[in-house]
């Protein structure tokens, strides 16, 4: 990998891309006014995880899917309370995209898995395989003890349990492949199953 300037001149690896994607993820997250810890990098990795091994599965274009998985989350460090941010995350990537020389031809796919992966955003919208598995990447990081402890810094205190519930259940509703809901079943039950046990504890109705 060779760097002249702001331009990296890679091979059409997509490996190629992760240190790149790394260099700007840090740049990107520390002119941003609003730190977002539960969307910094080790959010970022478990998702990157998932998206490689279900890409290789199911023949996504990897590339893709990494520079996607890299800048999903961008639109976070800019906001203070949780609300829809794949535009704004979309606008920031563009950015990134351009600086590092993506290719061209590969950057639409790009913003649209970003722009599509809120959960505000229905499943039919989501109309590429690549879009389609940023999702279900990204929302199984809210499912079993990892998802308990992100619901807990996140939103609870904000959200009532019910919000949570319903939440999960619209993560769950729309995951797009069965490959997903095997693997994520069990963690899905678990902390469905805690946030019940504790309303029921709170006394909550």
């Amino acid at each position: 990998m060779i760097k002249e300037g702001n331009v990296y001149n890679l091979t059409d690896q997509w490996q190629d891309w992760i240190p790149v994607l790394e260099s700007e993820l840090v740049v990107e997250i520390q002119k941003a006014p609003h730190h977002s810890e539960a969307h910094g990098r080790d959010h970022i990795l478990r998702v990157l995880r998932r998206c490689i091994s279900l890409g290789q599965k199911l023949k996504a274009d990897l590339e893709v899917l990494v520079a996607a998985t890299y800048l999903h989350d961008l639109g976070w460090h800019y906001l203070e309370e949780a609300k829809p941010h794949g535009v704004l995350s979309a606008q920031k990537a563009e950015v990134v995209l351009e600086r590092i020389s993506f290719p061209t031809e590969k950057r639409n796919a790009v913003l649209h898995a970003i722009r599509m992966h809120d959960t505000s955003t229905s499943p039919e919208y989501r109309t590429t395989l690549e879009s389609k598995i940023l999702y279900d990447a990204d929302k199984l990081d809210m499912f079993g003890v990892v998802g308990v402890l992100r619901f807990i810094r996140q939103v609870y205190g904000e959200w009532s349990i019910d919000a949570i519930l319903k939440n999960l259940q619209t993560r769950w509703e729309g995951l797009a492949f069965s490959e997903t809901r095997d693997v994520a079943l069990n963690d899905y039950e678990y902390v469905k199953d805690y946030f019940l046990r504790l309303k029921h504890e709170l006394g909550e109705k």
